[in-house]
């Protein structure tokens, strides 16, 4: 059986073949590749764009990858070019399944737009049609333009021109949801959101693999924890809800004077960030404002591992996210066992039971997230309760074998329907 992934990251092994950089993002899809071209009678190809100047075609182990040139630019914009690099692959490859990650970038619409009669198969990574109506996590017309500098202006990279190219790419998801008949999902936020564009698709539930350093990594331990720490999901753009954590960080500072941030992501150099944005530069000087410059350390672009080192470490992890589909963090941090905390919004509903394997709180509240820390910061049987049974179950919800087998046979079921 050969299955063709569309993918919008340049994984690792393939980064260093090619002597390139790769995202530090989506590296749950990794394990699963891995997994899948481990499995008797299936070959795993893998399209993509990278920033090399000419297409590549290359086996590493036992992925095969075809990487076009052009980069970011080619996969949220594509061109005219687009459909005939899918055209060429599918004629290379002849694959017996498409299986599209993600609608977020152009290659999965335009390899349907071939019409090609292969089975297509969408993974939704997050909903853009209900990411849009939240992009600006509840900022008011007036902090927008606080979040906007001359120089993004000029380059038409603005808080408004961001999300115009949001509600572009979520016109093509409801056109790729139109177009597919399978699909996957990982929660019914998931199953529901897509299910309202096209009830005619069939949806498969699928629980996903995490990064491989998270399966033998040592579980969180309240006796080496760094108190009174938290560690913040990547929040740079407004969508995450920076700006509203900064308010409940002031109130917990206000009883916790030495609470201590690590938020990774960013160019960030010795604890602090460079701000690449107008709304990380309208971010930062709120924390000033407030007095949180010396709370707040920026740890820039880690990888896996170093993540599993932060959650360890962290008395507690927090997602204050306007939209999520379902936050990787919130299923690392369950992994690890770190106590959590997220928004009830999205698919993030089904990752924390509340006051069961973590809290949940409603994300404009800032109050209540600062409480939610602070009853965290106070009661170690709660913060250990919490950690043993996240553990429970995202140790089930992250079967490495039985995940990786669960999407082989919804690749037979789909070829068998075919």
């Amino acid at each position: 059986m050969r299955i063709l992934w569309i993918v919008n990251m340049m994984f690792p092994k393939l980064a260093s073949h090619l002597g390139l950089k790769t995202s530090t993002s989506g590296t749950w899809l990794i394990d699963l590749a891995e997994g899948l071209s481990n499995l008797d009678n299936v070959e795993i190809g893998i399209m993509t764009y990278g920033q090399q100047k000419d297409f590549v075609d290359v086996k590493i182990e036992n992925i095969r990858y075809f990487v076009f040139p052009g980069g970011g630019k080619r996969l949220l914009f594509g061109n005219k070019n687009t459909r005939k690099d899918c055209q060429k692959i599918l004629e290379q490859f002849k694959p017996d399944l498409i299986h599209i990650h993600g609608t977020e970038y152009a290659p999965g619409y335009e390899i349907i737009k071939t019409g090609t009669k292969v089975p297509v198969l969408l993974t939704i990574q997050g909903m853009l049609g209900r990411i849009k109506d939240e992009y600006y996590g509840g900022l008011s017309f007036r902090e927008l333009l606080k979040c906007t500098t001359l120089k993004e202006l000029l380059r038409f990279k603005t808080p408004f021109t961001s999300k115009m190219i949001f509600n572009n790419s979520a016109k093509r998801e409801r056109k790729v949801l139109n177009s597919v008949k399978y699909v996957t999902g990982r929660t019914d936020w998931d199953k529901v959101t897509m299910l309202n564009i096209n009830s005619n698709l069939k949806y498969y539930r699928l629980n996903y693999n995490l990064p491989a350093p998270f399966y033998n990594a040592k579980k969180w331990d309240i006796n080496e924890v760094q108190r009174r720490s938290i560690y913040l999901s990547s929040s740079h753009y407004s969508l995450k809800g920076l700006h509203v954590f900064v308010d409940a960080l002031e109130i917990v500072k206000s009883k916790y004077p030495d609470v201590k941030v690590y938020m990774p992501g960013g160019r960030a150099k010795d604890g602090k960030i460079r701000a690449s944005s107008g709304y990380m530069k309208f971010v930062l000087k709120k924390i000033k404002e407030k007095g949180l410059e010396e709370n707040f350390y920026f740890i820039g672009g880690i990888p896996s591992n170093k993540v599993v080192e932060e959650l360890q470490r962290a008395n507690v992890c927090v997602v204050c996210s306007a939209m999520e589909g379902a936050s990787a963090t919130i299923r690392e941090a369950s992994m690890i066992g770190t106590p959590s905390i997220c928004s009830y919004r999205g698919g993030m509903t089904e990752l924390i039971t509340d006051g069961v394997t973590g809290f949940t709180y409603d994300y404009p509240e800032y109050s209540m997230l600062a409480l939610k820390i602070m009853q965290i910061f106070e009661d170690d049987e709660l913060a250990i309760s919490f950690s043993e049974k996240s553990i429970e179950i995202s140790e089930k919800r992250h079967d490495r074998e039985k995940n990786v087998l669960e999407t082989f046979k919804v690749y037979e079921d789909i070829c068998a329907n075919n």
